[in-house]
């Protein structure tokens, strides 16, 4: 069993429930513009928003989260901001409001991104270091291939609204329990956490 200490699992714990819930929407990104009605071009263009607003509010946030020396709150209140966003999807009718959404979600990675990479960062335990970004990227990438395959059966089975309801659920799941890494850090670390086979 691979041993990391409290606050870096409840860290993965919450980016894997956040790339978990995302994929079982980001496969069918291309499916639902075409849904709303729009022209195979703006598949690109709707995309192409949501990157460059998450790649200017990630520079933004960097900026701005440099100077603030608690950026566990702020990754909280990214994976609030991401939840609402989720939800947002439910309200969606055409593609103006799909960039508007897309925005807003942008908005909360932009400020989750930093500060989360900062706090895991500040988190490592000595002498495991490449072992534990070794659970942040090939641990994300088992939670991104399973949530792409789990969002097509709901898909199937309950369509865009079934998922965008379970992508909200599981964002505000993950939000929940980034509020434990608003702990005292000696409280935290008394807090063993079970975290699967690893």
């Amino acid at each position: 069993m691979l041993k990391t200490n409290t606050k870096i699992r409840y860290l993965l714990i919450t980016n894997y429930l956040q790339l978990f819930a995302f994929s079982f929407f980001n496969p069918l990104f291309a499916l639902y513009v075409l849904h709303l009605g729009a022209k195979p071009e703006i598949i690109g263009v709707a995309w192409g928003v949501n990157m460059y607003a998450a790649a200017l509010t990630i520079l933004l946030f960097g900026r701005y989260e440099n100077q603030n020396s608690n950026k566990e709150r702020l990754v909280v209140l990214g994976y609030f901001v991401l939840a609402a966003g989720a939800a947002s999807f439910l309200l969606v009718s055409n593609v103006w409001q799909l960039l508007v959404v897309q925005i807003v979600n942008a908005v909360g990675l932009g400020m989750m991104t930093p500060a989360w990479r900062t706090a895991y960062a500040q988190s490592e335990d000595k002498g495991k270091e490449i072992m534990e970004w070794s659970l942040v990227d090939g641990g994300g990438r088992f939670f991104i291939a399973t949530g792409a395959m789990v969002g097509s059966l709901i898909y199937k089975y309950f369509g865009f609204h079934g998922i965008f309801i379970l992508i909200a659920l599981v964002q505000l799941i993950a939000a929940v329990i980034s509020l434990q890494l608003l702990k005292p850090p000696a409280v935290l670390h008394k807090e063993p956490i079970p975290l699967g086979p690893l």
